[in-house]
């Protein structure tokens, strides 16, 4: 594996992933992270926006920073779990990328290839790319790598109840498991540990939500309103967008965050061969054949008018 190769021939690493991360960025870097530490290389994880409350009790998120520090000069900067580069955010203007190796590690179709050297395979979860990497250096996988890398794949997985789920999912969460770390308690951190206004914001954004193109599609949204103006971080409604695929006869559920001013947050889920990524592209997003995103400007009505017609299209010709 190149990857590996080019690894081992360097020493300082910045690592990084998409803005808002999840699951699977925050789990992607932070083995990573560990895997490196390993091998005696000097890495900082570097991330856009702040690591989720829901992630923080993943060994190693409270060493990730928010900008690359003055006096690091990283030799390679791996981006993970990133369909093109612009969604690292401004991590990427903290480095001179003309000087140093640009891997790309990335697991949505729909990527870009933007780097020196790209892994891009369709998988459930980077954090299985990741397990690749390390399996590949010769790193026995420890209990730290391997709470970041089940964590990675239990969250892009919805839980293994996602038709992403394949039998390398399953036989890389068994191995861990083997190690000693408990599925459990890791459910139990990564998905049932949110605070009360998760629910409070849901239930204001379920009653607005309507079926439409037959019974078929499922939208629903969040305004910044309801947030309240508390400071409530929009992570919080990481995963909304997945309650509506358990309607009946639903096959693609739609997701609007309100983002900025005209601005709004699209997540796409389906079920089935109805492609959710060729939508989010007609919008300049991206993803995979049933989860997909983009970012939409304009009127909000108007925004869900093309993105529902769209979808009613894709799901015509299915």
């Amino acid at each position: 594996m190149r990857i590996s190769e080019e690894i081992l021939k360097h020493q300082r690493f910045v690592v990084t992933t998409h803005v808002e991360p999840d699951g699977d960025a925050v789990g992607s870097a932070l083995a990573v992270f560990h895997a490196l530490q390993s091998l005696g290389k000097d890495v900082v994880v570097c991330l856009a926006d702040s690591v989720p409350p829901l992630y923080r009790f993943l060994p190693g998120s409270y060493e990730i920073q928010r900008k690359v520090p003055l006096e690091f000069l990283p030799e390679c900067v791996m981006v993970l779990d990133c369909s093109e580069l612009r969604r690292a955010g401004d991590i990427i203007n903290q480095v001179d990328l003309r000087s140093v190796v640009l891997m790309n590690i990335d697991h949505h179709n729909s990527n870009t290839h933007f780097g020196d050297l790209n892994l891009v395979e369709e998988s459930a979860a980077t954090g299985e790319l990741i397990y690749n990497i390390i399996k590949d250096l010769g790193i026995s996988i420890s209990q730290e790598m391997g709470i970041c890398i089940y964590t990675a794949i239990l969250t892009d997985t919805g839980g293994f109840r996602y038709r992403n789920t394949t039998r390398q999912s399953l036989q890389i969460a068994a191995e861990i498991v083997g190690l000693g770390v408990n599925p459990g308690e890791i459910a139990e951190k990564a998905c049932e540990s949110y605070p009360v206004e998760r629910f409070q914001i849901l239930g204001k954004a379920l009653q607005n939500l309507r079926v439409g193109c037959g019974g078929k599609v499922a939208d629903f949204f969040v305004s910044r309103s309801m947030f309240n103006g508390n400071g409530i971080s929009p992570s919080i409604v990481e995963g909304f967008v997945n309650y509506p695929r358990e309607i009946n006869g639903v096959l693609v559920s739609v997701f609007f965050r309100e983002k900025g001013d005209n601005e709004y947050r699209v997540s796409l889920r389906s079920k089935g061969d109805a492609d959710v990524s060729a939508v989010a592209q007609l919008f300049g997003g991206g993803g995979h054949r049933n989860a997909a995103g983009c970012l939409v400007e304009g009127n909000f009505e108007a925004v869900r008018e093309q993105v529902l017609r769209r979808i009613c299209e894709v799901i015509q010709g299915t």
